[in-house]
């Protein structure tokens, strides 16, 4: 019989869960495993459904890329992951990190793994920073609430933080305001309170979406570097592809609150069948392409989820669709048990087609 998970495997923020205390199993191979999640929120004309079925896993230091336009329901899965949903909404489906069901925990007990199972970098720093509050204080609240660790201690242990992401001067910055650093130092120090805690899963929710392409890169590059040298399960929540080529292990495209593919990262760029991956991949810009060409773009726009069209909900908006799309809501199909599809219609890729898509997944576009 295998030994069970270390205390640092199941001890968030210095305090055992029950499970924990309970001799809970050791750890599955999956660090994080979501399945069927599903989120509700009740509106005065009905309910709508942000995140619809969702199901993953992430490995013990892998990389997961989410994608999908704006609406898509990224952003609420991260938060019915963290359950930090809104008052009006209901979770269904479980969350199991590092073999414990954290959706089964009751409330007080969820709160300490916030930060220290799940840390998370919010995508506009300058609202996610408390403006009248020291960076340094926001960077160790979670140390003081999770850990206990307060004063001197937490102040270098901060100030180290700070050093690790990059920020320099980082004692002169422990005392600033959000307001007199640059964009790309307001996310450094996200990042840095978000590691306070040692998380075993970090989640970047549209981490460089303000920023210029530069700074982009750069906070990409050390979130990698930080991953790898933390053993961490990081999951990359964005809407360019291309943000996640290269530099993921998995993708999962979601559309109006489903996933609609998720295969690995190369497998999805060589062979992807969905016509909306198909469409967000004809969207990005490409090195190939001639000088000030017209970008390629999705017509229409996602549709509101408290008027969704029936059948396939990207129907409405896809060059290929026939009557049978709007009949029924396609299942999950599996090319093979390791990428999965919603379509009836899928796309059969010719080897030049194939071949440029390698080259996207390998990073030659701008």
């Amino acid at each position: 019989m295998s030994p069970g998970p270390s205390a640092r495997d199941r001890n968030y923020g210095g305090v055992m869960t029950a499970a924990a205390l309970a001799g809970a199993p050791s750890p599955a191979a999956d660090l994080l495993s979501v399945v069927d999640l599903s989120c509700e929120i009740q509106l005065a004309t009905g309910s709508i459904r942000p995140v619809d079925n969702v199901s993953f896993t992430l490995g013990h230091g892998k990389t997961l890329g989410i994608v999908g336009e704006s609406g898509a329901g990224k952003s609420m899965l991260a938060r019915a992951i963290m359950r930090t949903i809104p008052g009006n909404a209901t979770l269904t489906g479980d969350v199991v990190l590092n073999g414990e069901k954290i959706s089964a925990l009751p409330k007080k007990e969820h709160r300490r793994i916030l930060g220290a199972g799940i840390g998370m970098i919010f995508q506009d720093p300058m609202t996610s920073l408390n403006p009248v509050v020291p960076v340094g204080r926001q960077i160790t609240e979670g140390m003081r609430f999770h850990k206990g660790i307060k004063g001197k201690e937490a102040r270098e242990i901060g100030i180290d933080l700070l050093r690790q992401v990059g920020v320099n001067d980082p004692e002169k910055r422990f005392d600033q305001y959000p307001h007199l650093l640059s964009g790309g130092m307001r996310q450094r120090v996200t990042i840095a309170a978000a590691l306070a805690c040692d998380p075993l899963v970090l989640i970047a929710d549209e981490a460089t979406t303000a920023l210029d392409v530069t700074v982009q890169k750069q906070i990409l590059d050390l979130l990698q570097s930080i991953q790898q040298d933390r053993k961490m399960g990081l999951i990359i929540i964005t809407h360019d592809l291309g943000v996640v080529a290269g530099r993921t292990d998995d993708i999962m495209v979601m559309y109006a609150g489903q996933t609609v593919e998720k295969a690995a990262t190369m497998v999805l760029f060589d062979s992807h069948r969905n016509r909306y991956t198909a469409a967000l991949l004809r969207s990005m810009p490409m090195l190939s392409q001639q000088p000030h060409a017209k970008l390629a773009t999705i017509a229409g726009a996602p549709p509101q989820l408290g008027a969704l069209p029936p059948g396939c909900r990207f129907a409405p908006r896809c060059g290929a669709a026939e009557v049978a799309c709007a009949a029924a809501v396609p299942d999950l199909t599996e090319a093979t048990p390791s990428h999965l599809y919603r379509c009836i219609r899928p796309v059969e890729r010719t080897a030049d087609e194939q071949a440029q898509a390698s080259l996207s997944a390998s990073g030659g576009r701008q």
